[in-house]
């Protein structure tokens, strides 16, 4: 472990404008949810921490004033405790305390991470609205992170943020930063080790969400995780209302010249069965050479952002349906790097993916999210169901919410949606409804496409 933090004693100046807020997931050990808000309590007095029944409650915490309340995505035991926005000192003591409480009376495991919720103080000059949000992505050293936290590489929840970074329209590498910087679309959705969905917000609730450090036993780097939390606030700062340097050219150049090169290697069919030997790409399940090199400039852009979205596999079928212009994935084994949309999988093994919109057939996923997808004749675990429809499918402890379920559920978390004539669920599993269930937990809003409530379920009616 590093010691806390010899690198930024001489930032201090920088540091003390800064706000955190934390969020910290993890699980309750023998404790029940109750005991444990007792316990913070009168280990965070005179903060006052208030336990919620409902999952993401409407209370906004301030310094003051914390709140703990269940966390489903995370299964049944999980919690969240959510601190308000606090001064850079007060901030590194409350980061402390709550690390040793979860290492006293909870425990994590690769579920889990800690968010750092970045803005800075009204008397200091710097806003969000000037942040160079190109400037911070060079600036952001990923693989000293992954060094320190190995099993967040390459997490489909905390992307590479330089996967932002545009290259496939450029012909060449020598393009000017600037340009770059102009062209540069921030993602629309959370998962990034950093979130930049809040930077534009009025200043009192304008923040950067850091997401990068989790995962088991995470509790227990306390000095990593302070050295961490200084880079962070360290390289937000410096990047706000900033000017490229030489090196920040230079990284981009490199950056340019990877990228460019690799997409425009992967234009040419001959490339491809060259890199990728025992894949078999077809259209329309006709992998004749001839049929396949005059699809292949149609469709190399969207089969390179498929395969780039896969750490490896090998041994797979990609077939391309003319009619519908999707892919198909077929016996692939592979875990995601990135979201992947609009795709087949039939007969596949997925761990840690996001999948939108896909259709699922005969597959077996691990740690994964599916929305707004159709799953048919596969089995989940750890999994989260969001606004899909699930047939003749076994869901072991996942977290199922809007959409239609016609399968079988074991243990994990059903929170709403509409029951088939053929759905089983288990007595193990967490049945949320207003009446009925572990937290007392109520429904909230917060769904991807606004899922009704489940009526009924305590009687399992359909």
């Amino acid at each position: 472990m590093r010691k806390y933090s010899e690198k930024f004693l001489n930032d201090s100046d920088l540091l003390k404008f800064a706000r955190i807020g934390f969020e910290f997931e993890f699980y309750m050990k023998d404790l029940s949810f109750y005991k444990t808000l007792e316990l913070l309590n009168q280990y965070l007095s005179p903060v006052k921490v208030w336990g919620f029944r409902k999952y993401h409650s409407d209370m906004t915490p301030d310094s003051k004033n914390f709140k703990i309340e269940p966390d489903l995505s995370g299964g049944a035991n999980m919690v969240e405790l959510v601190t308000g926005p606090l001064d850079y000192f007060e901030a590194k003591f409350h980061l402390n305390k709550l690390l040793k409480f979860i290492q006293t009376y909870g425990y994590t495991n690769d579920k889990c991470s800690i968010h750092f919720n970045i803005s800075f103080k009204d008397e200091c000059e710097k806003n969000l609205n000037d942040l160079n949000v190109l400037k911070l992505v060079l600036t952001m050293d990923e693989d000293e992170i992954y060094y320190v936290y190995p099993m967040r590489k390459n997490n489909v929840y905390a992307k590479s943020v330089k996967n932002i970074i545009p290259y496939k329209d450029y012909d060449f590498n020598n393009i000017p930063i600037d340009v770059i910087k102009n062209n540069l679309m921030l993602p629309d959705d959370k998962y990034y080790g950093i979130n930049f969905l809040h930077i534009n917000n009025p200043k009192e609730t304008q923040r950067l969400e850091f997401r990068y450090i989790g995962g088991k036993d995470y509790e227990k780097n306390i000095g990593d995780i302070s050295y961490f939390l200084d880079s962070f606030i360290k390289n937000v700062y410096n990047s706000i209302d900033a000017q490229f340097n030489t090196e920040d050219v230079e990284k981009i150049e490199t950056y340019l010249e990877d990228n460019i090169t690799n997409f425009k290697n992967f234009s040419k069919y001959d490339n491809f069965l060259i890199e990728f030997p025992s894949v078999t790409l077809q259209v329309d399940q006709n992998y004749d050479y001839n049929t396949v090199n005059a699809y292949y400039g149609r469709l190399y852009t969207k089969l390179f952002d498929l395969i780039h979205s896969i750490d490896s596999f090998s041994d797979a079928i990609i077939n391309y349906v003319t009619e519908t212009q999707r892919f198909e994935l077929i016996d692939a084994q592979f875990k995601a790097v990135r979201n992947i949309k609009d795709i087949d999988l039939i007969n596949c093994t997925l761990t840690e993916a996001i999948l939108q919109e896909c259709s699922i057939i005969n597959s077996n996923l691990s740690n994964c999210q599916a929305i707004k997808s159709s799953i048919w004749g596969s089995e989940l675990k750890n999994s989260k169901v969001l606004n899909s429809s699930v047939e003749s499918t076994e869901l072991h402890n996942c977290y199922f919410m809007g959409g239609y379920m016609n399968g079988d559920m074991f243990g994990g978390v059903l929170r709403s949606g509409k029951l088939g004539p053929y759905a089983n669920v288990s007595s193990e599993t967490k049945i949320i409804s207003e009446t009925d269930n572990f937290f007392d937990t109520e429904f909230d809003e917060d769904r991807p496409s606004g899922g009704k409530k489940m009526l009924d379920l305590k009687g399992f009616k359909k």
